[in-house]
């Protein structure tokens, strides 16, 4: 084959990887295990060029640690339980499981067209009852341990159909199917005890792991733990207490309002009559919002008087109680103290509606002129209008002080809060892990015995709402005796969100079919920790913390042996459409991978993926950039017609073994775009002799192989070795001539040396270059006298001489 055509190369070589095993994985502990992970997928259908971009990098590094000697272990499967195939199965008519299933095939063949050396023996399915039959095991085991339990929580529910709504199913307030306008409102499900591991999730300041700082402070954050107390206030002419948490007791002096979430049930019980229907009226309208709507910090805080009042404990002094959507129900007691003296926030509050603001903290006893914030208050600030704590410093003095001196007083108490929820974990969706629970009538809520497992998912069911959950419609399915005492009891109807089926699959991984257990621990004795885990950033509050917090479970189980499943996280970017936007369908920016591949192959597309910017940035697909890598392909291919014997000389050699180190130093640091630009490089240095050495080839494509597999096989076999180039091993530096040499050039002007100048013995070929540096200095230009040469005569790497009048 004379002339470079990727589309003869690329599936012969697919299918002789495959057909010798190439990428096969052996536990073989002769060789140091890698685990390269990357996030598993969803089976949308076909994949775009943002899918092949976080796959390609992982791909590269774990060929890169193949050929340095690594016994790399890297696969790949489907999370492929979800809304998404049944929103397809409503819209189109198609079973989600028949969706499902096409959509993983039809995947897979794009991963294979990629040419990865992902070992699919190792694949698995999240929808296959194989797996998520240990998905209800662990739940059976979480319930054991008393951290799963059946809850309420505030969800996104349509009146109309009648059924609990995702974030995603909301558009613009309503309903996507039938246009309703969703309401949010306490509905019963199931839930992890995620909290009861709160203080084993906070990342320490030095942890042992290379993750990244955003997720471990995005992580904590989100995780918020707080030291604090909750103070107790008397409701006035009630029997009725409120308790409020806050981690600023010094300000308790500066209490002007109360405010109750809108969900609590102290607002029925305390509103008075005269209140009930402006109260009954903001209520309803706060359960039009969402959680995140009502808790953002531009929107403009709103109220309603309840008509009652509580006593300050400290002060006698009457507060009144009101109701406001920014407090959650669900964070700390559903209640919060207003400080409109020490809180801007508070402060526009009080203003709004016209109540009192009493300073407590200023810059001195005696200048009240300055309110300071409670951030301004944590490095310095006085008490004042607090009785006998005046002229204390906060928070280090007063605090400790009033906290003391309130808990003695029995008006409060120690509190650590979180501000992390338990795990939301059910559904009222079809396509996803059964929940395996019987709802008996005599003995109430009965786990399904593990002799039981799996509770299958059945196939002939009514997707469509009908005001309870899809699963309740099959009576077949849903009427069972109840394994405790035999009489007529119901499943639970509900399914296990998808979180659930991507928090522990990479322990399923190593031994997808093993039967014993969840997974095989002695597989994970080998093999784990996951070396690194490649995801995107989006995953930092859901999916990575819900991994951590499986991992950390299955240690109490005595599983595993794991602090933390994976040593690194490596977090990727995104690809952008051409017009710069989000690729999207209805926007018409998406690049399909395949049509790519028709015209310039894989080979290229991977080279470019990897170039085109960092593993972490955004950047926008560019139809001109991808043709240049396809032209630096193309120039390796044609310098295989100019090969020779001979040894490279040491000019030669320097390049090489700098390339070698730069490329090998890059690839360790995943910074696949800077690899490929030293490539790039040095195929200009190459392109420049009139014979190129079969030595600096080699090497050359070697060092591209882990980028373009199926070029570099082809042109391995056709000139070195019958063996894959992907079994070889990756080139050593020879440090001997890793150091480059500087050769001294001589400038003379009309025949007489007048200077020199020190350069690159790489750089010596360069005669524009070595132009420019001789009359950049200053001995040069005072001959030349701001007169440009008449001629130039350059013998390169020998000397310069300039002509001048």
């Amino acid at each position: 084959m004379t002339k470079y055509q990727p589309s003869q190369i690329e599936p012969k070589w697919q299918k002789y990887w495959q057909d010798q095993g190439t990428y096969n994985f052996e536990y073989d502990s002769k060789k140091p295990y890698f685990y390269n992970l990357v996030e598993l997928p969803y089976p949308s259908g076909d994949l775009h060029v943002g899918h092949w971009f976080a796959f390609v990098t992982p791909d590269v590094i774990a060929r890169f640690k193949r050929m340095t000697g690594h016994n790399v272990f890297f696969t790949n499967g489907y999370d492929a339980f979800g809304l998404p195939a049944e929103n397809a199965a409503i819209k189109r008519g198609i079973h989600p499981k028949d969706w499902t299933y096409a959509n993983m095939e039809s995947m897979t063949k794009q991963f294979q067209t990629l040419g990865t050396m992902i070992d699919w023996r190792f694949s698995l399915a999240t929808c296959d009852p194989e797996y998520y039959k240990w998905n209800q095991w662990i739940f059976l085991k979480l319930m054991e341990k008393d951290l799963a339990y059946l809850g309420k929580a505030l969800s996104n529910w349509c009146p109309s159909c009648q059924t609990v709504l995702a974030n995603e199913n909301v558009d613009g307030g309503k309903c996507w199917r039938c246009g309703s306008e969703v309401i949010q409102k306490e509905v019963s499900q199931w839930f992890y005890k995620i909290t009861d591991y709160a203080d084993k999730l906070i990342w320490p300041e030095s942890p042992k792991v290379d993750w990244p700082m955003s997720v471990r402070v995005g992580q904590n954050n989100w995780i918020g733990k707080s030291e604090g107390v909750e103070i107790t206030f008397p409701v006035q002419d009630s029997e009725h207490k409120i308790t409020v948490f806050t981690v600023y007791p010094e300000t308790i002096f500066g209490v002007t309002y109360l405010v109750l979430a809108p969900e609590s049930p102290l607002v029925s019980e305390l509103t008075t009559p005269e209140c009930e229907a402006a109260v009954t009226k903001y209520v309803q309208e706060a359960s039009k919002k969402s959680e995140l709507e009502r808790k953002s910090l531009e929107k403009q805080k709103t109220g309603c008087f309840t008509g009652r009042y509580v006593i300050n404990p400290v002060n006698d002094q009457k507060v009144p109680v009101w109701v406001s959507d920014y407090v959650i129900a669900g964070y700390g007691t559903g209640a919060v103290m207003g400080v409109p003296g020490s809180d801007e926030r508070d402060f526009s509050f009080a203003e709004k509606y016209d109540l009192p603001v009493i300073r407590v903290i200023g810059k001195s006893a005696d200048d009240l002129s300055e309110v300071l914030s409670i951030e301004e208050a944590l490095e310095e600030g006085i008490l004042v209008n607090s009785s006998q704590f005046d002229g204390l410093k906060s928070p280090k003095e007063a605090r400790p002080r009033i906290i003391e001196w309130l808990i003695s007083q029995g008006f409060a108490k120690s509190k650590i809060q979180y501000h992390l929820h338990d795990w939301s974990i059910s559904r009222q969706r079809y396509w996803g892990t059964p929940v395996p629970v019987i709802h008996c009538p005599t003995d109430g809520l009965v786990p399904v015995p593990e002799k039981d497992l799996p509770v299958e998912l059945p196939y002939d069911v009514d997707f469509a709402p009908k005001g309870k959950p899809p699963l309740a419609s099959d009576e077949k399915w849903l009427k069972v005796d109840c394994p405790k005492c035999g009489g007529p009891a119901e499943r639970d109807a509900e399914t296990l969100d998808t979180f659930m089926d991507s928090s522990w699959y990479y322990y399923r991984y190593l031994d997808p079919h093993y039967s014993d257990g969840p997974f095989n621990p002695e597989k994970v004795k080998q093999l784990m920790p996951v070396s690194i885990y490649f995801g995107g950033a989006e995953h930092t509050l859901g999916h990575t913390l819900y991994a951590r917090f499986m991992t950390k479970f299955f240690k109490d189980l005595g599983l595993v042996d794991l602090d933390e499943f994976a040593n690194k996280r490596v977090q990727h970017g995104t690809v952008l459409g051409p017009d710069g936007n989000k690729m999207s369908k209805s926007k018409g920016n998406v690049i399909n991978p395949d049509d790519v591949v028709k015209e310039y192959g894989s080979d290229t597309v991977r080279l470019y993926l990897c170039f085109m910017m960092p593993y972490e940035a955004v950047g926008p697909w560019s139809q001109s950039a991808i043709a240049g890598a396809y032209r630096f392909i193309t120039r390796i291919w044609d310098l295989s017609d100019n090969l020779s014997d001979s040894l490279p000389d040491k000019a030669s050699l320097i390049k090489l073994n700098q390339t070698i180190d730069k490329v090998t130093g890059d690839l360790k640091s995943i910074k696949t775009n800077t690899a490929i630009a030293a490539l790039m490089e040095w195929l200009n240095f190459l392109a420049k002799k009139p014979k190129l050495t079969k030595i600096e080839y080699k090497n050359l494509l070697l060092l591209l192989a882990p980028f373009a597999p199926h070029l570099t096989e082809q042109l391995w076999q056709d000139h070195f070795d019958k063996q894959s180039i992907h079994l070889q091993a990756w080139p050593a530096v020879d440090q001997a001539y890793l150091r480059d040499e500087e050769v001294t050039i001589p400038i003379s002007i009309n025949g007489k040396v007048r200077d020199s100048i020190l350069v690159s013995s790489q750089k010596t070929g360069d005669q524009e270059a070595i132009e420019q540096l001789a009359l950049e200095r200053p001995k040069i230009q005072a001959y030349l006298k701001g007169q440009k040469p008449l001629k130039v005569i350059y013998v390169s790497g020998k000397i310069l001489n300039l002509v001048i009048n």
